[in-house]
């Protein structure tokens, strides 16, 4: 039996958090002299003590530890919030960088007011060199600009890499003048390297509703059967993001910059392990898999298709990347490109 001063001291905590612990219901001592008053712990107390100061050093409450219990589901639930947490940071992170990229930064955007009239759904009807030849409906074929759908929501509310306020609608955080006629919208798009107008899109009003991202966002049908991929099992590295499979040259990366995605590990057990760098760090996720897909790599409730390829006697894999891009554009921007390193 350890007296409450010599188990505060093992802790590095004090007597009166102990007391605290005891009232809350998280710890309580095993034993209390009732002549002395003294406090005394025994070897479960430490592993409770022990799971305590961890769940509290993960940022969890005392009365979240105090219905905490160390079981699959519950850990799974944690780890699927803390997870959520990351993607939201990165976002974050992402759409504060954007502005030191754009021209004007954060001084470049407008206060937000409000246009009834854009609040819905839009269609792309095509894409223009001028603005008469938008009015004259005489488009540019095979063009780039692939915002094949607009979803305008109340208060200008953010989605994918759209947000809007009266008489501008904001890509990538550039502002894209637009006017309106019967129902038809003018965009003017502009480019981020002069910020001149370069074409314009024209969209055709589709309904009014007030939708929610939940609404918009598109999702994989997740319920397939689980097959189990003996070649998939393995370490797997990221070596190229290329636009399409056939554009991988090993001897030449397409993508310059670090990669996103660090590895994938697939273990004897049907494990599937993403590992991603951002942050200046590696992160940790764990995936499910079936054969020819992988769930939620890139977005949730997507599935991205693998494909293996064999160049120079090593084995690689092509993967969908599904991001935002897919999620609200039906856009697949791109493909990992992963060796087998063991």
């Amino acid at each position: 039996m350890i007296k409450i001063g010599e188990f505060a001291n093992i802790f590095d905590v004090s007597i009166k958090t102990l007391r605290l612990y005891d009232e809350k219901g998280l710890l309580s001592p095993d034993y209390i002299d009732i002549y002395t008053g003294y406090r005394y712990y025994d070897d479960e107390s430490i592993k409770t003590m022990t799971k305590i100061l961890i769940l509290k050093d993960l940022g969890l409450s005392l009365q979240e530890i105090k219905n905490f219990k160390f079981e699959e589901n519950d850990i799974n639930e944690k780890v699927k919030e803390y997870e959520q947490k990351l993607k939201d940071i990165s976002k974050n992170i992402h759409t504060l960088k954007s502005f030191t990229q754009t021209k004007g930064g954060i001084k470049n955007m407008k206060a937000f007011i409000n246009d009834d009239i854009v609040i819905g759904k839009w269609k792309l009807l095509g894409i223009s060199n001028t603005i008469k030849e938008a009015k004259d409906k005489k488009f540019i074929e095979d063009d780039d600009f692939k915002i094949n759908e607009l979803y305008l929501m109340p208060k200008g509310q953010e989605y994918w890499v759209i947000k809007w306020t009266k008489g501008f609608i904001y890509i990538k955080n550039n502002p894209c003048p637009y006017e309106i006629d019967n129902d038809i919208m003018y965009l003017s798009i502009i480019d981020p390297v002069n910020g001149k107008i370069g074409k314009y899109a024209v969209y055709e009003k589709q309904d009014s509703k007030e939708y929610t991202r939940e609404e918009i966002q598109i999702k994989d049908d997740m319920n397939i059967e689980f097959i189990k991929d003996e070649k998939l099992i393995g370490t797997w590295k990221s070596v190229d993001f290329v636009e399409t499979p056939k554009k991988f040259n090993p001897k030449e990366k397409s993508y310059k910059e670090s990669l996103y995605l660090e590895k994938i590990i697939v273990s004897n057990d049907n494990d599937c392990i993403a590992i991603y760098n951002f942050n200046n760090a590696n992160n940790t996720f764990n995936l499910k898999f079936t054969k020819n897909y992988i769930a939620e790599l890139g977005a949730p409730n997507t599935l991205s298709k693998y494909e293996y390829l064999k160049i120079d006697n090593k084995d690689y894999i092509s993967v969908e990347w599904k991001s935002g891009d897919y999620v609200y554009g039906k856009m697949i921007n791109g493909y990992y490109i992963l060796e087998k390193i063991n």
